[in-house]
């Protein structure tokens, strides 16, 4: 795997042609909105998640399977630790795998300050936004449904934290923006579906273990990918030269609000 991520590095470093201009720009005023609002819902985020408990002997043997709707209930069949641990380093992978850009690139290690804020924004919604549906879903996880579930497994205290998958929100939001930053320095690189390509399938294997370890339902998973993608993309797409503004207008309805504007292309 490190030798794989290295050679993959090294390939955009090598085949990557020269782009004089960075794509990106930064501003007070637009970063001071995405971090401010990024500190709010985390302090949210954290208050909702604190106020979960650990489910009781009672309660976990309350539980059944067949309350769970069809398209999720298989879930309930796997239950390793090995594999959930497996997906800890995946993750863990793909969340430093977009610093490759600023080590192994030059056109875009020249541009660190804006690409780090970038990522920084990224991080800060990727790492709170599963936290908003993890308190008022209240969900159990797949592995307390099996019987066959290691004890390990049976007493974890992020039991009821399954709705939803922050791996795979992590996984799809690092993995995206590495993509995108490529994509949006070198449009015409021969090697820009490779990356995506293999930036994808990162992403989608970690959520396939956090399913397999009985982490996670798969509705879990795919609304993490959405999120995670829909973060990974939309913070370089706000940050591109002329792309769009957020700023604070009057409302109809009196006070202020936050607008965004994005052109039509």
């Amino acid at each position: 795997m490190q030798n794989a991520s290295t050679v993959f590095f090294l390939l955009l470093f090598v085949s990557a042609p020269n782009f004089a201009q960075s794509p990106y720009s930064i501003s007070w005023k637009n970063d001071g909105l995405i971090m401010g609002s990024s500190a709010a819902i985390s302090l949210f985020a954290v208050s909702l998640n604190d106020s979960l408990h650990v489910l009781t002997p009672a309660e976990r043997f309350a539980l059944n399977k067949n309350s769970i709707n069809i398209f999720d209930r298989w879930a309930t069949n796997f239950a390793s630790v090995e594999l959930s641990q497996a997906s800890d380093l995946l993750v863990g992978a793909c969340i430093v795998a977009p610093a490759g850009l600023l080590l192994f690139d030059k056109n875009i290690g020249s541009d660190w300050q804006t690409i780090s804020t970038m990522y920084a924004e990224t991080a800060l919604l990727a790492t709170f936004l599963p936290s908003l549906g993890k308190g008022p879903a209240k969900r159990i996880r797949p592995y307390l449904y099996n019987p066959n579930a290691p004890l390990k497994l049976q007493q974890d205290d992020e039991a009821n934290r399954s709705f939803f998958s922050g791996h795979t929100t992590w996984s799809f939001a690092s993995m995206t923006f590495l993509a995108v930053v490529y994509s949006d320095f070198y449009p015409n690189s021969k090697y820009k579906t490779a990356v995506w390509t293999v930036s994808m399938s990162a992403a989608s294997a970690v959520g396939l273990m956090r399913i397999f370890s009985g982490a996670h339902f798969p509705s879990d998973v795919l609304l993490g990918a959405l999120v995670g993608g829909t973060i990974g993309y939309g913070i370089p797409y706000l940050h591109r030269v002329s792309s769009s503004s957020v700023g604070v207008v009057p409302s109809p309805f009196g006070g202020m609000q936050l607008s965004l504007s994005v052109p039509l292309r």
